[in-house]
């Protein structure tokens, strides 16, 4: 590569999402915008096969020594020694995909030169952020990987009150660098998460109901497209793009290289958790939603029954009241389900100790076991009736009488969440009122476990489908089919947005729109 190519691709990975300007204009951009409709990307080399193919005209494969010259990262291939490191996902279950190559991006500018060497090769791409999918969607055999691990950079401007945050960048990281300035961003509670992945499909979390969802702090970003062109866009720049890396799933409209996002204050969470006797779960469900219904903003609380693995049957209300005491809310919970609980805890902590006690870990390394956790989901529009739940509590001892671990978490979707006008994000349950998580967190990642536990959580969609209005893309399943219960009215506008970002679909996936 010639000096003068180096320094154009390092120019191009310094855009900075700093430079948004607070009011009006936009990210440094090259290349032009997408078109709004219909239209394609610049091409080169025509479309892309199913599996990796030689590069054009050669017949000995990709020049990976060409991608490893041309890159300020490191790109990690089979049988070197970093190769299996560089692979794993959060879950061992996907520790037999084995992809070509795992290019560890430094900066945006190596994003950008491994997406036109993919397309020189044909070569399918994947983006790997914390590499928690729950369905292995950050890896795949055939495709190239790039690891956005290293863009981690977190800073805070105190003047705009907004957090620059690379695209690799962990929560954890996340919420200590920004706690330092008693201030956060609404997220999740994994603290190895990706700031990408969970921003892309939403991001639900005990700040939502007072600030919003992940996806709704979001100002700006810097990504790469599939012709390889590192891009700014806000609401005034490629609209429909921005539209669509809030809430609309991760890895296929681009690779998002530095995220832009408002900060709320973070200085004090109160805490509680109310236990119940099974005898009482349908009045603590039917208690809990009521609450919902004048529970404050700064109030966000989830109410969950478990099996165990000895047929223990369990019942909880855990909340959080942001830079307040939660005694009252606590009180408000007890008094709307009719029944005293049979344990209390109550509790008011810094806000970054509450998040590292939610996370169970105090930074990045600590954060990063390996576990596997297999999930679904239902949303809810409407008060689950006494029906519904009767369906649900089944579903639940069921599991226990077969000793089988299992959770079937309800999580709160209304306040500062459900007032965002249904179009403004991809993300497309506003105004709805709960969510439902069904979680089996397997001691072991063997194919067998994997099964019973999405029989399990497929026995329970059927026994929730009257109610369900359908279903949250960050616990994805591996059913592609489904994928229209995840998106529901903006599905088709979704796809006329990926046919124009990628029309050659360089951004390969099974769950891909």
């Amino acid at each position: 590569m010639s000096p003068s190519r180096r320094t154009l691709i390092r120019a191009g990975a310094a855009l900075p999402l700093a430079g948004l300007p607070e009011q009006g204009g936009g990210l440094p951009e090259q290349g032009g915008g997408l078109p709004e409709q219909g239209g394609g990307m610049p091409e080169q080399g025509g479309g892309l096969p199913a599996r990796g193919a030689g590069r054009p005209g050669r017949g000995a494969g990709p020049d990976w020594t060409a991608l490893a010259a041309a890159v300020d990262g490191a790109v990690v291939l089979p049988g070197t020694g970093a190769y299996d490191d560089a692979r794993r996902l959060v879950d061992p279950r996907f520790d037999g995909v084995r992809p070509p190559a795992v290019v560890r991006c430094a900066h945006g500018g190596d994003v950008a030169e491994a997406i036109r060497f993919a397309r020189r090769s044909r070569l399918p791409v994947i983006t790997r952020g914390g590499g928690h999918s729950y369905v292995g969607a950050s890896t795949g055999t055939g495709s190239i990987v790039l690891d956005l691990r290293a863009l981690d950079a977190v800073s805070y401007d105190t003047g705009s009150r907004t957090a620059t945050i690379g695209g690799g960048a962990r929560l954890m990281e996340v919420y200590t660098t920004l706690g330092a300035a008693r201030v956060s961003v609404p997220s999740g509670s994994c603290g190895s998460v990706g700031i990408g992945g969970i921003t892309l499909g939403g991001g639900v979390g005990m700040a939502s109901s007072a600030y919003g969802l992940t996806c709704d702090a979001v100002v700006g970003a810097n990504l790469v497209t599939a012709d390889g062109v590192l891009r700014g866009v806000h609401a005034g720049r490629e609209p429909e793009l921005f539209w669509a890396l809030r809430g609309g799933g991760g890895g296929q409209f681009g690779v998002v290289t530095g995220w832009r996002m408002r900060t709320h204050p973070a200085t004090t969470a109160g805490t509680f958790k109310l236990s119940f006797r099974w005898a009482d779960a349908a009045r603590v469900a039917a208690g809990w939603q009521a609450r919902l219904a004048t529970a404050p903003d700064e109030t966000w609380s989830t109410c969950q029954f478990t099996s165990d693995a000895k047929g223990r049957l369990g019942v909880r209300v855990s909340g959080f009241v942001l830079d307040g005491r939660a005694d009252a809310e606590a009180a408000a919970i007890v008094a709307a389900i009719g029944r005293d609980p049979s344990a209390a805890t109550l509790d008011r902590r810094p806000y970054l100790d509450v998040v590292r006690d939610r996370a169970g870990c105090d930074d990045t390394a600590s954060c990063a076991v390996r576990s596997t956790e297999l999930v679904g989901s239902e949303v809810f529009s409407a008060v689950v009736p006494p029906a519904g739940i009767a369906a649900l509590l089944a579903v639940v001892e069921r599991r226990a009488r077969a000793r089988r671990p299992g959770v079937a978490k309800f999580k709160r979707m209304t306040g500062a969440q459900s007032r965002v006008a249904v179009d403004a994000t991809a993300f497309p349950w506003r105004g709805v009122r709960t969510m439902l998580q069904w979680l089996v967190e397997s001691p072991t990642a063997d194919a067998a476990a994997a099964r019973d536990a999405y029989a399990w959580i497929d026995g329970g969609h059927r026994a929730m489908a009257r109610w369900s209005a359908g279903r949250y893309v960050n616990y994805l399943e591996p059913d592609p089919a489904a994928l229209p219960r995840y998106h529901g009215r903006h599905l088709a506008r979704l796809r006329r947005v990926r046919a124009a970002a990628d029309p050659q679909r360089l951004f390969r996936s099974a769950y891909a729109l």
